[in-house]
């Protein structure tokens, strides 16, 4: 056992054989794409492990990071650098689409090395999933802070928050670490310990792409959502000077010029969002940027602002196009305009040249034929840039899983098919048939560049009739593309 701790290593794990990663999606549940030799991935940084690293630093540890994904590295290589870098602590990172393949490698690292090694694991795994590996120790919730105090007070761990540990097979719960309530005293991430010109996304066209984190949180509760598990329902956020001043360093040292804004809702406070559009412009920083987003929350004023700051696109999670569904499933409250505030925020983004991403979901309770009628009539409507629609996931945490246990509508317990792309609830008014058919033609008909999909569609007579019916839609329209109707 080392008791001086000095050199850390943080570990973004390999991907699973076959399958793309993203670990930091959906509240640090994760969500997994099937490897195939014709689609780009994207390639995003580890944001928590750079944050982690560069707190380290702070407090005189040697950090370093290996970003796995990125580098196409795999466990052998892994290995050997882990011999050259001799580390005294390692840390792995997981997501809970991908845990049995990180656990793997956790404990293939361990047992070939004789280091202790922790998972970092922030949102809930049962144990049987931790039982099953001969790593003793897990970390939960925000890690920089958790990950800090480890170090320090190894192998003395049993009062630090934040911390899972296991003896045998029975299990130890620390307190739970608070989340970080000021943001701006938390270094810049370590970029210097990152292949910074490595990292990509399909929706930029210019290179050197980064993510940027200026808040963290979500404080509308949706009955569905994960990111609460993962970020907390209090939003906390950086002053704007604070990211003024990292986006300089990215596009000054590093020649970054595209950035994805990771916050769970960028424009919270509208009043803080134009102060960091002001700076932008005021400063003269040269990006191009996306942002996730809550509609109601949009001005047309705000819009514009954005957009002279070098803002290409904002991601909308629109869900629903039934006002009743919505109502149900946001605690943070729908009011009776929500539907033409959509549309109105959609038309107004268009005028301006802000691109559109709409997100889409199937599968929520009472959700009928009816109401994914209602939804593919609204996305049409709002005519975004972009649209994906995806099944109801029931993560476990949320008042969603839940209620999907207690009415008997979970196919599977298992996490990793938790995946964000297959269907693993069904409900009281559609099958499990019905919600992966309306997914398809969702995405059939709405997906980017698909415009003439839609004119054929939506010219049918029978519009309802093909919309209560998404096989019959989905049909009709390849079968008219098949024929040379739809160029």
């Amino acid at each position: 056992m080392r008791n001086k701790i000095e050199k850390i290593l943080l570990i973004q794990s390999p991907n699973p054989k076959g399958k793309v990663v993203l670990r930091d999606h959906a509240g640090k549940f994760g969500i997994v794409e099937k490897k195939t030799s014709v689609v780009r991935y994207d390639k995003l940084p580890p944001l928590d492990l750079a944050y982690a690293a560069s707190l380290l630093e702070e407090n005189r540890f040697k950090a370093d990071i290996i970003d796995s994904p990125t580098m196409n590295y795999n466990k052998e290589t892994i290995l050997k650098m882990i011999s050259e870098k001799k580390p005294d602590l390692i840390f792995v990172n997981t997501s809970g689409s991908s845990i049995s393949s990180d656990l793997d490698i956790a404990n293939y690292l361990k047992n070939s090395t004789g280091i202790e090694t922790i998972g970092l694991t922030q949102v809930y795994y049962p144990e049987k999933i931790l039982k099953k590996t001969d790593i003793k120790f897990f970390i939960r919730g925000e890690i920089e802070y958790t990950i800090l105090e480890f170090c320090q007070k190894y192998p003395k761990i049993k009062k630090i928050k934040g911390l899972i540990w296991k003896k045998g097979n029975k299990f130890f719960y620390n307190k739970k670490r608070e989340f970080i309530k000021n943001l701006n005293e938390l270094p810049f991430p370590a970029y210097h310990l990152l292949p910074m010109d490595r990292y990509s996304h399909h929706m930029f066209k210019k290179k050197n792409f980064f993510t940027v984190l200026t808040s963290r949180g979500c404080p509308f509760s949706c009955i569905y959502c994960p990111y609460p598990l993962g970020y907390g329902s209090i939003w906390r956020s950086r002053d704007p000077e604070n990211v003024l001043e990292e986006l300089e360093l990215l596009t000054e040292k590093h020649n970054v010029k595209s950035i994805l804004f990771r916050d769970q809702v960028f424009n919270l406070n509208p009043k803080r969002a134009e102060k960091i559009c002001d700076g932008i412009i005021r400063r003269g920083i040269d990006i191009e940027w996306r942002c996730e987003a809550r509609v109601e929350l949009f001005s047309k004023e705000l819009l514009k602002k954005m957009k002279v700051s070098g803002c290409k696109a904002i991601h909308l999670g629109i869900e629903s196009g039934d006002i009743n569904i919505l109502k149900e499933i946001a605690k943070g409250g729908i009011s009776k305009n929500h539907i033409q505030k959509v549309k109105e925020v959609f038309n107004h983004a268009r005028e301006i040249g802000i691109e559109t991403v709409a997100f889409f979901m199937v599968g929520f309770p009472n959700e009928t034929k009816e109401s994914v009628s209602k939804t593919f009539k609204l996305a049409k409507e709002i005519n975004a840039s972009e649209a994906w629609f995806c099944s109801m996931v029931p993560y476990p945490g949320t008042e969603l899983h839940e209620i999907a246990k207690k009415e008997g509508w979970l196919l599977t317990d298992d996490i990793e098919d938790y995946t964000g792309r297959d269907v693993v609830m069904v409900t009281n008014c559609l099958t499990k048939k019905e919600i992966k058919d309306s997914v398809e033609t969702g995405n059939a008909l709405f997906f980017k560049d698909n415009t003439n999909f839609l004119k054929t569609v939506f010219n049918l007579k029978s519009i309802e009739s093909a919309l209560l019916d998404p096989k019959k839609a989905i049909k009709l329209t390849l079968g008219r593309f098949r024929k040379g109707e739809v160029k």
